[in-house]
């Protein structure tokens, strides 16, 4: 995935993860952010919520711009900004089913550019890209799809309990052995990681997500907590 996630980008391919709370979206696109050749390119991290609308959505897009010749912004010198945005489609619907902070990125997409809110005239956006994260289980389930045509869409699985197993060893046999545990005591990593994936395993089965218990949400991220 990493690899597709990388040729993408050089073609300046917008690209969307979508996957359930915890299964590493976006830990994996904050990672290969972070190798990116920094004299090519960029990156500026958003999180979307309930609150997010176009105008805030617009100021936080417009931070990392500057203004070059005429009308046209864009990142400082020769830069291609990736614009990570995480959690796409919390924003709240309005009264017309729609959610303006993505109509305003729909707007950028097709046409490459919006609209200054003070001198109501356009504002020319350059090198510039997408990569984004979103949860199908939460805020509005769906994004406009005159906006999705425009991304490659890779759904993430949570990993297997073998990848599991092997994460969260290194994580404990890491920790006893930078503080010198006996060698009887290091054995048992592997048991009590096998005990806690079994457990974890039997709470989500049996604790389910319903209307009423809606705060049942049972993820990576809390055997994480435990092992990191």
């Amino acid at each position: 995935m990493t690899y597709l996630m990388r040729a993408l980008i050089n073609q300046n391919h917008s690209i969307m993860l979508i996957g359930l709370a915890g299964c590493g979206k976006t830990q994996s696109c904050l990672g290969l952010l972070r190798k990116l050749p920094p004299d090519v390119f960029m990156f500026y991290s958003m999180n979307m919520s309930y609150y997010t609308d176009s105008t805030l959505l617009q100021a936080m897009m417009e931070n990392p711009l500057e203004k070059k010749a005429g009308k046209l912004y864009a990142p400082p010198g020769k830069l291609q900004l990736i614009y990570f945005i995480d959690d796409l489609n919390m924003p709240a619907l309005d009264k017309y089913n729609t959610q303006s902070a993505i109509e305003l990125m729909k707007e950028k997409q097709d046409y490459s550019h919006w609209w200054d809110r003070n001198k109501i005239s356009v504002k020319d956006i350059g090198n510039t890209q997408y990569m984004t994260c979103m949860n199908p289980t939460a805020g509005s389930f769906i994004v406009n799809p005159r906006l999705q045509r425009h991304f490659w869409t890779c759904a993430v699985p949570f990993p297997e309990q073998a990848a599991l197993h092997t994460i969260y060893a290194t994580f404990m046999k890491g920790h006893f052995e930078r503080l010198a545990f006996k060698a009887p005591v290091q054995e048992m990593v592997s048991g009590v990681i096998k005990a806690a994936l079994s457990l974890h395993s039997m709470v989500v089965s049996s604790f389910r997500k319903t209307a009423a218990n809606f705060h049942y949400e049972f993820n990576i991220r809390h055997m994480s907590g435990v092992f990191a």
